[in-house]
C-alpha cells in the first residue's frame, strides 16, 4: 500500500474512477523493489491487461500501463 492512498484492485473500481473522471496517481517498481511515482492522471480505457491514462498536465497525451507492473490509486 502506497501511504495516504486507496488502491485500485479491480475492474469496478477502475471503472469508478474512470467514470468520475478521478485523477489517479501511476506507480511503478524501481531495481530496489521501492515504488515511485510514474503519472498522475485520468484513466480513459482500461482492458484486464492494460490501463490508458490521459496525463493530467498534458491530456492530450496518453499512456497504456501493463496493470501487472504498475498500480493505481487514488487519493482520500
Amino acid at each position: 500500500m502506497i501511504y495516504g492512498t486507496k488502491l485500485l484492485d479491480t475492474d469496478s473500481e477502475l471503472f469508478a474512477a474512470a467514470l468520475t473522471k478521478t485523477p489517479v496517481f501511476v506507480w511503478s517498481l524501481d531495481q530496489l523493489g521501492v515504488y515511485y511515482q510514474v503519472n498522475t492522471g485520468i484513466i480513459n480505457k482500461y482492458t484486464p491487461d492494460h490501463v490508458q491514462v490521459y496525463t493530467e498536465n498534458n491530456p492530450e497525451v496518453s499512456t497504456w500501463y501493463s496493470r501487472e507492473t504498475s498500480e493505481f490509486s487514488i487519493a482520500f
